[in-house]
């Protein structure tokens, strides 16, 4: 942990600097996911009652990305957005990245994966966590998705785990990174997890057809509890 969270200090707090000099994968990335989201049943907003708040989590946000492009946005249209973040100061740059408007739908939380927890039961129609999962042990993986779970609302919330996978063809389980202290898990080794976690899988696409064949896998799975 002490490694991801020295690489995110250094990284700057600009979409290439979240997104490790991709930048120009976030578009293509944001309608990648909003298609996955459409297929879920019940999350789109035209879906939902008026008399529930819709409220997400954006986990490892950064200056909050997916909040502006994906989350905030119609058709999903949450009404609130609470960003997730162990560094502070991209946390900080977050509220100019957003704009005004966005940025006063959002509570701003300054912590790690490891330490979170909801704030209070049956509260989220929707948690993302986007390359950031891969910085978790096991163990810690376990107990963040079963704390998720019980921030889900109990009629139709959803976790989607969006990361790099090991590839489809390959027999790993699992690549080290020793220089940003991540693992790449494969999709089977992710939904043990989550089935540990006591969660069962919605929706599951094993990689974003049209990113470079050059990075690793990026499959989307949606997690509900069982």
């Amino acid at each position: 942990h002490r490694g991801a969270q020295h690489c995110e200090e250094h990284c700057d707090p600009t979409l290439d600097g979240v997104l490790g000099g991709f930048a120009p994968l976030s578009e293509r990335d944001l309608q990648g996911s909003l298609k996955f989201c459409q297929s879920l049943p019940g999350l789109l907003s035209s879906s939902t009652s008026s008399s529930v708040k819709r409220v997400a989590c954006e986990m490892g946000a950064g200056i909050g990305r997916v909040t502006k492009g994906l989350l905030l946005p119609p058709p999903l249209s949450m009404e609130q957005v609470d960003l997730v973040e162990p560094c502070q100061h991209l946390l900080y740059a977050a509220p100019e990245f957003l704009g005004d408007a966005p940025a006063s739908q959002c509570r701003y939380y300054a912590t790690t994966l490891q330490e979170w927890t909801p704030p209070k039961p049956n509260h989220y129609t929707l948690i993302w966590i986007q390359w950031v999962f891969c910085y978790l042990t096991d163990t810690d993986a376990i107990a963040f998705l079963q704390r998720c779970c019980e921030g889900l609302v109990s009629n139709g919330g959803y976790i989607v785990l969006k990361e790099n996978s090991c590839p489809l063809d390959s027999t790993d389980d699992f690549v080290l990174d020793l220089d940003d202290a991540s693992v790449t898990r494969s999709i089977r080794y992710v939904l043990y997890l989550a089935d540990r976690a006591g969660l069962k899988v919605v929706a599951l696409q094993e990689a974003q057809s049209d990113f470079p064949t050059e990075i690793f896998p990026v499959p989307m799975i949606a997690l509900a509890p069982k």
